[in-house]
């Protein structure tokens, strides 16, 4: 049975081509043959450059406080491919993989690895009779194989410049593009600032979609915020302040549940559903002095370096690893004078850039180490104990060390 779970898991890793093909009418075909389980679910769609994850997983936190069983889709994974798919916390195990795959195996013609992986997860939901489903966009919005969605709500967390081959290169562009999420009549909660806003005005106008945007959080001092008249709210298990924003966001999509579709979920519930609210790999402590974070788009890393400068340390010893499709100049001009030695490491993966490519850029000394494991035990065995190691860079160099 294992065997047969991790040839089934090679054969749709070699089918993950890195040349993306966008479009809906290999989903849709897929998804006909299997009778459209999708039409038969209560989704929240969420799009978004960064927090898309974050987002989904306080959803589907508050969902469950109310008493809700609810389905998450996800993607990439940190560890294991049943990271994508779960219910109520509990992934999928290697035997469900297994029998969902021979179950749509004989339908598939030409689709991707993620058209796939995203035809199991609808399927799986509807089997397993879930209350919601709370699905993260893979790849922009209007081509994206989740797109075939029709949603309760829509959410669209904010927007930067990232994949620009694929998606355009500009906000305005990246923002259309994810804006196709946006159905008619369907709320779609934001919370894009900008010209990016502006594009998702304009397309919520179009589509006659209620236009929500997030509520503004304040920070008190006692390591609590609020939002609105929310008072005293707590993230136990998410730490840095972006995840106050993605918070409002995802109070912000349950307070639209309870007005457009009468879910009737109170404060408690929401304050409760937050702070239980855990995703791995995000702004995540390891150790004392080991700060490990998903950050791989220059927005993402913005934050991070914003989050970085509120911590106390003497030198900041960076262990990082880029994938080829990032815009790694850009990164590593953002990281020069934040980090005081890098330590440069390449992810088990073919997409994933070679060290020798990304040191060119760097200004600070550096050691390219390729393992990732023993790139961060060389971190530790140079770094004092008030300096700060920091593994950023890649969501799969982060899955391979937590």
């Amino acid at each position: 049975m294992l065997m047969e779970h991790k040839k089934i898991l090679k054969y749709l890793y070699s089918l993950d081509s890195s040349k993306v093909k966008l479009g809906l009418k290999n989903i849709k075909a897929l998804l006909k043959k299997l009778g459209n389980p999708e039409k038969r679910l209560k989704i929240i769609h969420v799009a978004g450059t960064n927090g898309k994850g974050s987002v989904c997983m306080m959803i589907s936190s508050i969902l469950q406080e109310a008493g809700y069983k609810v389905g998450v889709y996800t993607s990439p994974h940190l560890k294991k491919f049943n990271e994508r798919i779960r219910i109520n916390d509990r992934l999928i195990t290697d035997k469900e993989i297994l029998g969902y795959y021979l179950k749509i195996k004989p339908k598939i013609t030409s689709q991707s690895f993620f058209e796939i992986t995203t035809a199991m997860a609808f399927l799986y939901f509807y089997e397993k009779n879930v209350d919601f489903a709370v699905l993260e966009v893979g790849l922009g919005g209007r081509l994206d194989a989740t797109n075939v969605a029709n949603p309760l709500a829509s959410v669209i967390t904010n927007i930067g410049l990232e994949h620009t081959d694929i998606l355009g290169n500009t906000i305005e562009k990246i923002a259309y593009e994810k804006a196709c999420i946006i159905k008619r009549n369907v709320p779609i909660v934001t919370g894009a600032e900008g010209k990016a806003l502006d594009t998702i005005k304009k397309t919520a106008k179009k589509r006659n979609a209620p236009l929500i945007l997030n509520k503004k959080y304040k920070k008190n001092r006692n390591n609590t915020f609020n939002i609105n008249n929310y008072k005293n709210l707590k993230l136990n298990n998410l730490k840095g302040d972006f995840q106050l924003e993605n918070a409002s966001t995802a109070l912000t999509a349950i307070e639209a549940l309870n007005k457009f579709h009468n879910l009737k979920i109170n404060k408690n519930i929401i304050k409760n559903g937050l702070r239980n609210a855990k995703w791995e790999g995000r702004f995540e402590f390891l150790g004392r002095n080991i700060l490990i974070d998903c950050a791989h788009n220059p927005s993402g890393f913005e934050v991070l370096i914003k989050e970085i400068k509120k911590l106390d340390y003497k030198k900041l010893i960076l262990v990082t690893g880029l994938m080829k499709d990032k815009d790694i100049e850009k990164i590593i001009e953002m990281l020069n004078p934040v980090a005081d030695y890098f330590i440069i490491t390449k992810a088990k993966n073919e997409r994933a850039a070679e060290p020798e490519f990304i040191s060119q850029f760097i200004k600070k000394p550096f050691k390219i180490i390729k393992n990732p494991k023993n790139a961060l035990k060389y971190a530790k065995n140079i770094a004092d104990k008030k300096d700060l190691v920091l593994v950023a860079g890649s969501i799969y160099v982060a899955g391979e060390l937590l």
